[in-house]
């Protein structure tokens, strides 16, 4: 009888023993998967297009509301997939510095608006031979890329001369065209034949040139 109590013992003493460990286990919920490749690709895309969109001289009205919309989807995922994660990781993890290097690059660079500097540095030589020869020949009836911009001179006021110069818009998929620039050499001011809406000086004979587009 004493050999039965011991082992009814015995048992119950283990049971107890491994509901405890699980019950302090700290890892014990945290069964999910970290933030992977996947997850970081979509981060630089999110990127990409948020500087895309701000690449024009005055960024186009979509990117504030698609920023927000997609970061605030892409931040609230990342806290809860990286708090729920299993220790270890999984084998696609990435470091979870990386999503936050990615996001600090994209609201550096928006607030810095290096997209369009570093677009416009690019294509400044291409967008004035273009320029000058809309002056010299009159108005573009055509579709091509200037530089890193794709215009339309197809569209009314895309590529057409005005007083003192060229008007130039950027026809950028699937935005609706409503940014663009004056070339305006000689110090002469924006023309009130230009269909620009609001205009700002960016530098040397380059205007910025904004018409409505309906935000």
């Amino acid at each position: 009888m004493r050999f039965l109590d011991l082992r009814f013992e015995v048992r119950h003493s283990a049971r107890v023993t491994d509901l405890n460990d699980q019950a302090i286990s700290p890892a014990g919920w945290r069964t999910g998967e970290p933030p992977g490749k996947m997850f970081l690709s979509c981060t630089i895309l999110v990127t990409l297009m948020a500087f895309y969109l701000t690449s024009v001289p005055d960024p186009y009205s979509e990117a504030l509301v698609f920023g927000f919309l997609a970061w605030c989807v892409i931040l609230p995922t990342f806290v809860v997939k990286l708090v729920l994660a299993k220790p270890g990781g999984g084998s696609s993890a990435v470091p979870s510095l990386l999503v936050l290097v990615v996001f600090a690059v994209c609201l550096l660079g928006m607030a810095s608006d290096l997209p369009y500097k570093a677009r416009f540095a690019l294509s400044e030589s291409s967008l004035e031979a273009y320029a000058r020869d809309i002056v010299a020949n009159g108005a573009k009836n055509d579709c091509e890329m200037v530089g890193l911009y794709y215009v339309c001179g197809v569209h009314v006021g895309g590529a057409q001369p005005v007083a003192g110069g060229a008007q130039i818009m950027v026809t950028d998929p699937p935005i609706a065209q409503s940014r663009g620039f004056l070339w305006l050499p000689g110090g002469v001011q924006p023309p009130d034949d230009s269909g620009c809406e609001t205009f700002r000086h960016l530098s040397g004979p380059w205007w910025s040139c904004k018409t409505w587009d309906g935000w």
